[in-house]
């Protein structure tokens, strides 16, 4: 098969294979308030949580679903909010930047197979500069996104 082809069938496999998934919930409906602040460890609805309590509210911790899944990082409440990693079951995971529980700022989500999609995300879209690479980690495409489409192409240096 002739090398552009074939470099080609692995842009538009990795393309449409970068598209995030979504995050579990946090399953939490206790009020908290009475709590002091300090770290917690403890479980519910088969999830386990080691996290920072202040003022009645979370913090930042690490929070593990039955299914595999993963968030460690900062928390507002019930959401991840600030820097932190979310890992799903089959290994794919967003690290950067979330608000209310969503990717929101810089970040990569990096697939199971090693291919990663870098940039800007609004709301849980790519959306602004973003750059996708391979499993090796060559920059195969680079431009501006919006909702998650490639809007504007930019040359790779």
């Amino acid at each position: 098969m002739n090398k552009s082809i074939l470099s080609f069938v692995v842009l538009l496999f990795t393309l449409f294979t970068l598209q995030a998934q979504e995050f579990n919930t946090i399953p939490f409906h206790t009020d908290l308030s009475t709590l002091q602040d300090g770290w917690y460890k403890f479980e519910l609805e088969n999830t386990y949580f080691d996290v920072e309590l202040a003022a009645g509210k979370l913090k930042k911790g690490i929070i593990k679903w039955a299914d595999g899944s993963k968030y460690s990082g900062s928390l507002s409440g019930t959401s991840f909010s600030g820097k932190g990693t979310y890992t799903w079951p089959d290994g794919s995971r967003y690290e950067g930047a979330f608000r209310k529980h969503k990717r929101h700022g810089k970040g990569s989500y990096i697939n199971f197979d090693g291919t990663k999609w870098s940039g800007k995300w609004a709301a849980n879209h790519k959306n602004g500069k973003g750059t996708v690479f391979d499993a090796n980690g060559k920059a195969l495409k680079h431009g501006v996104w919006q909702s998650n489409e490639l809007i504007k192409e930019s040359l790779l240096e």
